[in-house]
């Protein structure tokens, strides 16, 4: 089993991450750490927990490729640096895969007990979509939930088959876009229950930074894109195709947080567009 987690300043949570890792009850465990320039001793703490790190440029889908290519093991697991895996989760992953004959494997997520308003509302988005998986939850566009764990072969195969321009400029949607691929090879996907705990954003600051940046790097995928159906679903979620009554405050907290969120990234794709438009009119000048 490898475990790729990309990285940038993430030496806030990553310890926790490695840690979890580390726990696993399951022994043969390769931890590739993927960095992309980080300035705050994030390469330094994942070597001293004895992870392998590599470098890669670009945005999270090259170094999601990056650390798939490098990659030993027969399976692939596409770990964030702010997440935790359950102790028992890899033993019951590879044991569920090898048993069902299944190329991918959607982790259950819950969130690390929230302590403000706004780890309450991702908190409370979780819960909710991971109420509701059945076949519709894995529709590669129209779906909620994406696998985390890939046999390597199947994940490599994937992202050969996105276009190299995308590669190394795709940060938003990076998970999907690999999904979307390996879907289109393999439909042997499961769910594993009780298996990753996120530690949500501690402040607006960081929910607002984040997802400009993610807004920001939207641009890659405008214009004439094999994804452009991906992401107008991706982006106009807000709201479950099928709810409970007793599901409802649950709903209405996702609906709050996925409202914000799409209007910070659409304010960084505004930003980023008009700086590319100034760039081009000062370009224009300069030939001129």
């Amino acid at each position: 089993m490898s475990v790729t987690i990309p990285t940038r300043n993430a030496a806030a949570t990553l310890g926790l991450c490695l840690d979890s890792v580390r726990g696993q009850s399951y022994p043969a465990i390769e931890v590739v750490v993927v960095d992309g320039g980080s300035s705050d001793g994030t390469r330094e703490l994942a070597l001293a927990r004895g992870a392998r790190v590599v470098e890669a440029a670009g945005g999270l889908l090259a170094a999601r490729m990056v650390g798939a290519q490098v990659a030993q093991g027969e399976y692939v697991l596409l770990l964030d640096a702010d997440q935790v895996l359950e102790p028992t989760a890899i033993q019951r992953a590879v044991a569920l895969m090898e048993e069902k004959g299944l190329d991918m494997l959607v982790l259950e997520e819950a969130s690390l007990p929230p302590r403000n308003l706004w780890q309450r509302l991702f908190a409370a988005h979780r819960r909710l979509i991971h109420r509701y998986l059945d076949e519709r939850a894995f529709h590669p566009i129209r779906g909620t939930v994406l696998p985390r764990l890939f046999r390597r072969r199947l994940l490599l195969e994937a992202l050969a088959a996105i276009p190299e321009g995308l590669r190394w400029q795709v940060v938003h949607h990076d998970h999907a876009i690999i999904y979307l691929e390996a879907r289109k090879r393999s439909s042997r996907v499961g769910v594993l229950p009780r298996a990753v705990f996120h530690r949500e954003p501690a402040s607006l600051q960081e929910i607002v930074g984040r997802n400009f940046r993610y807004g920001r790097s939207l641009v890659a995928l405008e214009g004439p894109s094999p994804y452009a159906q991906l992401v107008r679903r991706r982006d106009g979620y807000i709201w479950p195709r099928r709810l409970a009554w007793r599901d409802l405050p649950l709903a209405l907290q996702s609906a709050l947080l996925l409202t914000f969120l799409k209007a910070v990234q659409r304010a960084g794709l505004a930003w980023e567009r008009a700086r590319r438009l100034m760039m081009d009119r000062r370009r224009e000048e300069v030939r001129a």
